[in-house]
């Protein structure tokens, strides 16, 4: 009996040891849920922390972006800042050295070369030549009466007097090429000298008439009252010539209801000079010249006859007298004077051009 209340002694001493280790038992049978909730806080954590990770590199890559098109640019911009810096000191010391080289050469080597220094020792340079006949051409020009502001004749008979007195054919070969480059201001007054000069000496004008001749042409109805009027006292020379455009001469002529102009007094004196350079000529041109005394103005009979008269000479001035008598009544004192002394110079045998 002892022993069995010791043994259950000692079972009852032992039960509390049981009864402790129960919930320590209980907590090893709840350690799975605990662990279920661990391993599921964890996968959520994990998903959570994935999902920072998905969106951290995106962050990242946002971030890095901006700064890396930032700074790419600044770069370049600093290295062209140094290039293009570097290059405009070498660009000035370039300009320096080149300026020196020039100043030194190359300009030096233009002038001889266009002075035409180089192998012509002796001679003036082009640009003084240039210069010289720039200046001949002023003096010249400023001597017509266009320039001097005069509506006379005298300033151009007085150039041309004093041109055929110094045989200066270099200032003929000026006014002709006031005709020949269109200079409406000077051509008119220029073709006046030229005629007059032709007239006092014809040599002088012989040796630029080419230049004249080749501006004979219906293309150059501008500048062709200049040069049949500058070119008709040496015209009975270059009648062969001017036979082929003389139906352009007689259309000038074709209206007389106006006083005679620059253009119709050319034609009248051009058509006279190849009318008097052969009697083949005259058979065909003495019959107009003859109506064009009948037909035109009153005040440019007497200027006319003063071409026609001589250029008929004694084979048809017979057809030229009725008419001119019919129209005395028609002049005015001065006219018939003038008239009258063209009468007595184509009895004499006066040549109409040299």
């Amino acid at each position: 009996m002892a022993l069995t209340r010791t043994l259950t002694a000692t079972k009852k001493a032992q039960k509390p040891t049981t009864t402790k280790g129960v919930p320590l038992r209980g907590r090893k049978s709840e350690t799975p849920a605990a662990k279920l909730k661990t391993t599921e806080a964890g996968k959520i954590a994990r998903s959570a922390r994935s999902l920072k990770a998905e969106k951290a590199p995106i962050k990242a890559l946002r971030v890095e972006v901006p700064l890396r098109n930032i700074k790419t640019p600044v770069t370049p911009k600093r290295a062209k800042t140094q290039k293009v810096e570097a290059p405009k000191v070498e660009k000035s010391e370039k300009l320096t050295s080149r300026r020196r080289t020039n100043n030194s050469v190359i300009p030096m080597e233009l002038a001889e070369a266009m002075m035409g220094e180089l192998g012509m020792a002796g001679e003036d340079s082009a640009l003084a030549r240039e210069a010289a006949k720039s200046q001949r051409e002023r003096d010249v020009l400023s001597r017509l009466a266009i320039s001097v502001g005069r509506y006379d004749e005298m300033p151009n008979l007085e150039l041309a007097a004093d041109i055929v007195f110094a045989d200066d054919t270099d200032a003929v070969s000026v006014l002709i090429s006031v005709i020949e480059r269109h200079d409406d201001l000077h051509a008119s007054d220029a073709s006046r000298v030229v005629a007059e000069v032709g007239t006092r000496a014809p040599d002088l004008l012989l040796a630029h008439s080419d230049r004249l001749l080749e501006m004979i042409d219906a293309r150059r109805n501008e500048m062709l009252p200049y040069v049949m009027l500058a070119l008709s006292p040496v015209a009975s020379r270059y009648a062969e010539q001017l036979w082929t455009s003389r139906d352009m001469f007689w259309a000038t002529l074709a209206d007389l209801s106006q006083p005679a102009d620059l253009a119709q007094g050319g034609a009248v004196k051009l058509l006279a000079a190849i009318c008097a350079a052969s009697p083949d000529y005259a058979r065909t041109l003495a019959g107009g010249l003859v109506d064009l005394l009948g037909k035109c103005m009153p005040k440019d009979v007497a200027f006319f006859a003063e071409s026609v008269l001589p250029a008929l000479g004694g084979a048809h001035s017979h057809r030229a007298k009725p008419v001119l008598d019919r129209r005395l009544k028609e002049l005015t004192p001065a006219e018939v004077a003038r008239l009258r002394r063209a009468q007595r110079a184509a009895q004499l045998g006066a040549p109409l051009a040299a």
